[in-house]
């Protein structure tokens, strides 16, 4: 038996396996086995697989027709025999000490998952890699302790992800905790993640970044506009997951909903605009119907969600519209730059960011910039905050500072952005209010 049993889910990515399969076989923790599922792959990869296999004993490959990501998943969690069950994706990597730092502190704390914070990642034209810290949560509180996720129900809007962290493979195996095996379906992570946090009783996050997460590979399922219902067939099988759950649904009812609903609101920032119409509909309907079987609870879903839900369900064609007139208006501010700072970590700052996430453009983030870093966190939202006079003149070329600060503040800031030579942008009117 291994420490730790590793699966990594493979389609067609060649052209980054082999960074992520040198990663995993460089472990320091050597006591692991690697399962690949190859599903049904039409490039290079099985046989960068076969090589791999050749040089490392712990390597298993598993190669299969096309059948979808939750099913590869399903038949890398049967045939895992480790203490610990963690998965890679295969156009990702990690960090050296991952796998024994994850190892050591499930052993530590004795629990049925451990995760860590984690790095997002792109891999600019000259090689070098941009990462952006994500954290798990935004409270501290949350960290190097255990915790029961059942009990602490804001545990539920961490950040979906299935693959920071190890599981045991017990608590896997005797809850028949499995993936959603509907073929060429999206987003099937969501389910699996609900369903551990739903059923651990322990549960352990670290506040160090240990895996890292690719943002720059075009055949993504976030990058993918067409997969528009994807989402909801998703929450649909969660919500059928719990009707055969033993004991009290009725708290996790209420989280699916909400889960829905910020799944929805992915979506609509996601698909193409062409697509949108169709799902604010959908979106409507699942909402009343949600409010009419008392599975929704309104009253704590997060208040910026608000204003949204109201004008979907007021009129949701027109709703559409106007967000999308509102996204062709920031496209045309943002324009060709490479990179955006936002000069600003306080509300005005955290708004611009809200705002540039959900019109697509928050991996075009680099940094938060502030006059002075005192009182100022290091990080925010998993971006580095700098202060502006520490940033390069080279950088200048390419980027756009929007100024999300109070208006009595912004001459004096922007009479600095300029002797720096950077472009600059502070119409709150339309980057503020969405």
């Amino acid at each position: 038996m291994a420490a730790i049993s590793i699966i990594v889910p493979v389609y067609n990515t060649a052209i980054y396996l082999e960074e992520c399969l040198s990663s995993i076989c460089g472990q320091t923790c050597s006591d692991i086995e690697i399962i690949c599922v190859n599903d049904g792959s039409t490039d290079q990869s099985g046989m960068i697989l076969e090589r791999f296999a050749a040089s490392d004993k712990r390597v298993r490959i598993i190669h299969k027709g096309n059948t979808g990501y939750g099913h590869s998943m399903n038949i890398g969690i049967e045939a895992a025999v480790g203490e610990y069950i963690g998965i890679v994706e295969s156009d990702d990597w990690i960090r050296k000490n991952m796998m024994q730092t994850l190892y050591e502190a499930a052993e530590m704390y004795q629990v049925d998952f451990v995760k860590a914070d984690f790095c997002r990642f792109v891999r600019q034209a000259d090689g070098k890699i941009r990462e952006n810290y994500e954290t798990l949560s935004d409270e501290s509180l949350y960290y190097n302790r255990v915790f029961c996720p059942s009990d602490e129900i804001k545990s539920f809007r961490f950040s979906i992800n299935i693959w920071s962290g190890i599981y045991r493979t017990d608590f896997i195996k005797e809850n028949n905790i499995r993936f959603h095996e509907s073929p060429g379906a999206s987003f099937q992570d969501n389910g699996f993640w609900f369903q551990t946090f739903a059923l651990a009783k322990r549960a352990v996050l670290l506040d160090k970044p240990l895996y890292m997460n690719r943002r720059d590979n075009p055949l993504s399922s976030v990058y993918c506009p067409d997969k528009v219902f994807a989402i909801r067939e998703e929450y649909d099988y969660i919500r059928q997951w719990l009707d055969n759950l033993q004991g009290n649904q009725k708290k996790y009812r209420f989280l699916c909903a909400e889960g829905r609903i910020r799944g929805y609101f992915h979506t609509i920032d996601r698909i193409d605009d062409t697509y949108k119409a169709d799902f604010y509909i959908k979106f409507r309907e699942d909402y009343l119907n949600l409010r009419e079987s008392g599975e929704l609870a309104e009253t704590f879903l997060p208040l910026e969600w608000r204003k949204r839900i109201d004008k979907i369900l007021e009129n949701p064609k027109e709703a559409c519209r106007l967000e999308i007139e509102e996204r062709k208006r920031h496209r045309q501010i943002l324009g060709d730059f490479k990179d955006i700072i936002i000069y600003g970590a306080g509300v005005y700052g955290k708004k611009v960011f809200a705002t540039l996430e959900r019109m697509g453009a928050g991996k075009c983030i680099a940094y938060f910039a502030v006059t002075d870093l005192k009182g100022n966190p290091s990080v925010l939202n998993g971006i580095p905050v700098v202060e502006f006079d520490t940033l390069s003149k080279e950088f200048c070329q390419e980027a756009l500072v929007i100024v999300a600060v109070k208006e009595e503040m912004q001459e004096e800031i922007i009479h600095n952005i300029c002797g720096h030579g950077y472009q600059h942008y502070k119409d709150g009117s339309i980057l503020l209010n969405m």
